[in-house]
């Protein structure tokens, strides 16, 4: 049994079960696999302590996949079942390497280490890969440590020149035609891991996509408000109405017909009708006229 008053650290915990719990059982959900106590004898996980991650014995192996030239181990955190890191071991040499590198989905929030102890006991382990419950393989809340990551100079390149380093608060102020958004990921601002993977990237969106060609500032004097809207209001017969991506239709309602095509072909008939009516009662009327005329002179002859 080995003596822990002669032994480093890391010797002595190959004969426990740290980093994993005091009390736990690392089976494999099919009872057919262990984790031996000598394959790791330290971890360690580092967290953004205002990032996803705030409760430390969530943490546990989810899965261990074990073949003969290599290992890959899978670190999961919460009842969800959320992998949230892993690496993979090369065996092809015969031996375990002292330290491995833990590769976290998000690397701006976690980051770790696993220092391995022997081969002895996994050699005598099946292989295959498998899967563990968080009671069986929760890892012990020591090994993680909670830090404050943040930005310790900033630079700013424009238009091939480079500005700074600026130290403590900076603030960013959008100008003309600028936009300035915030990205989230979980409880961290301004952070995406597929734009960069060793800090903070701050995208700005220009709502120009072509600098050189001119943009509206006005339109017949009437300036946009901060978010650079521009508000267009509809009255009395005046609609508004948008057509494709980049069209206004303005349409004056009270100009439009009271009546379809179908319906104007007989009032057009009926009109004319109408017309012909009038011009043959006109022609009617100056003849009776002409008679009238004749009557009253043939009168006033005779007497």
């Amino acid at each position: 049994m080995l003596d822990p008053r002669n032994v480093s650290w890391t010797h002595f915990n190959k004969a426990r079960r740290f980093p994993l719990m005091f009390d736990s059982v690392p089976v494999s959900t099919d009872g057919l696999f262990t984790i031996p106590d000598d394959l790791i004898v330290s971890l360690y996980l580092s967290c953004n302590v205002s990032g996803e991650y705030s409760d430390p014995g969530l943490f546990y192996i989810g899965s261990l996949t074990y073949y003969h030239t290599g290992l890959v181990i899978e670190i999961y955190y919460g009842g969800s079942g959320e992998k949230v890191a892993e690496t993979t071991v090369d065996l092809s040499t015969g031996k375990l390497p002292e330290v491995v590198q833990l590769f976290a989905r998000n690397p701006l929030v976690l980051s770790g280490i696993l220092v391995l102890g022997g081969i002895d006991g996994l050699s005598r382990q099946p292989a295959g890969e498998w899967i563990f419950e968080p009671s069986a393989a929760q890892i012990d809340p020591f090994c993680v440590r909670y830090v404050a990551k943040e930005l310790s100079e900033l630079y700013v390149r424009s238009r091939g020149q480079t500005l700074g380093p600026f130290h403590g608060t900076v603030t960013f102020e959008e100008g003309d035609n600028i936009v300035l958004g915030i990205r989230t990921d979980g409880d961290l601002n301004c952070l995406d891991p597929s734009l960069s993977g060793t800090g903070t990237e701050v995208v700005i969106h220009a709502l120009d996509a072509n600098a050189s060609s001119p943009c509206i500032r006005t339109i017949n004097g009437v300036k946009p408000d901060r978010a650079g809207n521009i508000n267009f209001v509809g009255q009395n017969c005046l609609k508004i109405s948008p057509e494709g991506q980049h069209t206004l239709v303005f349409t004056d309602t009270c100009s439009e017909p009271c009546c379809t095509c179908a319906e104007l072909a007989p009032i057009e008939a009926a009109i004319k009708e109408i017309t012909v009516s009038i011009s043959q009662l006109s022609s009617r009327m100056e003849t009776l006229n002409t008679q009238h005329d004749f009557l009253l002179h043939s009168i006033s002859a005779s007497n």
